[in-house]
C-alpha cells in the first residue's frame, strides 16, 4: 500500500536544520564538556527564579493550564509596556509565526522574506501554500527596504523581518522601519520578529512597540529563550492590534503554553537582576571577541544580538569541524548561503577565551 499523499506545497519544504547538541559531539569525539556556541542560548543558564517557579508548581503538572495565559500575559504586558489583550502567548516565538501563517495565508499568496534570515518563516509560509519572494540584502548583508517593497504585489499577505536580524546581528534603525510601514500597502501584515531587540546597544534601535495602537498592520514576535534562558521550555509572545490577537486566538491550540512554561516565564519577567546580569554578560562577551577576532586578522560583523557573524574564508568549514573535533560547537552558515562564515553564540568568559584560542591554534 502507498501513504496518503501531502498537499503539493508541502512535498518540497526543506526541513530546519538546528545546531548540533553537545551529547552528539561528546559522543563522537569523545569530549567530556564540549564548548556550546552555536544556538544563541543564554550562557549563564536559566532564570533562578523561573527555577523556583518550575519547583513549586511541579506537582500540578496532572492539571492542565490555564488556556488563556491570563497571568503570563498580565506580566508581559507589565514588561513590554501594552496590554494584556493585545498579547498572545504561544510556545515559543515559532507557534505564533505558525499561527499568523494559518490566520492570514491562502494558498497562492506571497509572502517577503529578507534573503539571509531565519529559515523558518519559509518554512512556515511554504506550509500553508504561499510562495515566497527572497528581497535581496543589502551590500553587506544589511536588510534592503526597497528590495522589500519592490517585491510586493496584489498577493502579499505577510512582510517577515527580523529586527535585530539572525543571523546576520544587523538591525534597521527606526527611522528605516517607519518609512517600511510607510510604503507597505494596507493589505499587507508585517511580523517583526524580536527576538533579540533587548541585546540592541544602538542608540537609533526601537522596538516595533512603538507602532501598537497606532498601526494596526504590525505584530511584533519576542521570546523568553535567549534573554531569559528559558529556550526549552519555549514561551514566546505576539503583540499586536486587538484584531490580530483576536484572529490568533480563534486557531491557537487550546492548552498551548504548558503549566510550568507560564509559571516560569511569570517568575523570569520578573527578575531583574538575572536579566542585567545576561545583558552584562553578553556585551562584554562581544567585546571580548571582536578584540580576539581583530588579533585573528578575521572579519565580522558589528551586532545588535548575543551572537556575532564571522568571515573566516574559503576554508570555513574545515574551521568549523576543527573547532568541533576541538570540542568548540559554532554555527557554519552555508545553509544560509554563506559559505565563509560561521556564526559565534556569546558564552560565558572562560568559554569565550578557549574559543579564540582554539582558533588561533587553527589558523595559525
Amino acid at each position: 500500500m502507498r501513504p496518503p499523499k501531502t498537499a503539493s506545497w508541502v512535498r518540497d519544504i526543506p526541513s530546519y536544520k538546528p545546531g548540533k547538541a553537545k551529547e552528539e559531539i561528546a559522543k563522537k569525539y569523545g569530549i567530556e564538556n564540549p564548548i556550546k556556541l552555536a544556538s544563541n542560548e543564554n550562557p549563564l543558564g536559566p532564570s533562578p527564579a523561573a527555577l523556583r517557579a518550575i519547583d513549586d508548581y511541579k506537582s500540578i503538572v496532572n492539571l492542565y493550564p490555564d488556556t488563556t495565559s491570563k497571568e503570563l500575559r498580565t506580566r508581559a504586558a507589565s514588561f513590554f509596556k501594552c496590554k494584556k489583550e493585545q498579547i498572545i502567548a504561544g510556545n515559543g516565538s515559532d507557534e505564533i509565526i505558525d499561527l499568523v501563517c494559518r490566520a492570514y495565508i491562502e494558498p497562492g499568496n506571497n509572502v517577503i522574506i529578507p534573503e539571509c534570515t531565519f529559515s523558518y518563516y519559509s518554512i512556515a509560509s511554504k506550509a500553508c501554500g504561499a510562495s515566497v519572494t527572497y528581497a535581496p540584502m543589502k551590500d553587506g548583508l544589511g536588510i534592503d527596504i526597497d528590495s522589500i517593497v519592490s517585491g510586493v504585489n496584489a498577493q502579499t499577505k505577510i512582510v517577515f523581518l527580523a529586527n535585530p536580524n539572525n543571523p546576520t546581528g544587523l538591525y534597521l534603525d527606526f527611522d528605516s522601519l517607519s518609512r517600511l510601514l510607510e510604503l507597505l500597502p494596507d493589505q499587507v501584515l508585517v511580523l517583526l520578529d524580536e527576538a533579540y531587540g533587548l541585546f540592541s546597544r544602538a542608540g537609533d534601535f526601537k522596538s516595533g512597540l512603538e507602532f501598537i495602537g497606532k498601526d494596526k498592520r504590525i505584530l511584533v514576535i519576542t521570546t523568553l529563550s535567549k534573554s531569559h534562558g528559558l529556550a526549552g521550555l519555549r514561551v514566546g509572545f505576539g503583540i499586536g492590534d486587538y484584531s490580530i490577537i483576536d484572529s490568533l486566538n480563534r486557531i491557537k491550540p487550546p492548552f498551548n503554553v504548558n503549566i510550568l512554561a507560564q509559571r516560569a516565564g511569570i517568575a523570569a519577567l520578573g527578575d531583574t537582576l538575572f536579566l542585567e546580569k545576561t545583558l552584562d554578560t553578553v556585551w562584554n562577551g562581544l567585546d571580548f571577541l571582536y578584540s580576539g577576532l581583530k588579533s585573528l586578522g578575521l572579519e565580522f560583523l558589528p551586532s545588535q544580538t548575543n551572537f556575532v557573524l564571522v568571515k573566516i574564508g574559503k576554508n570555513a568549514k574545515s574551521v568549523y569541524n576543527e573547532l568541533l573535533r576541538q570540542g568548540i560547537i559554532t554555527r557554519y552558515m552555508e545553509s544560509y548561503g554563506l559559505k565563509e562564515y560561521i556564526r559565534i553564540s556569546v558564552g560565558l568568559p572562560e568559554e569565550n577565551r578557549t574559543l579564540i584560542n582554539t582558533m588561533r591554534r587553527i589558523l595559525v
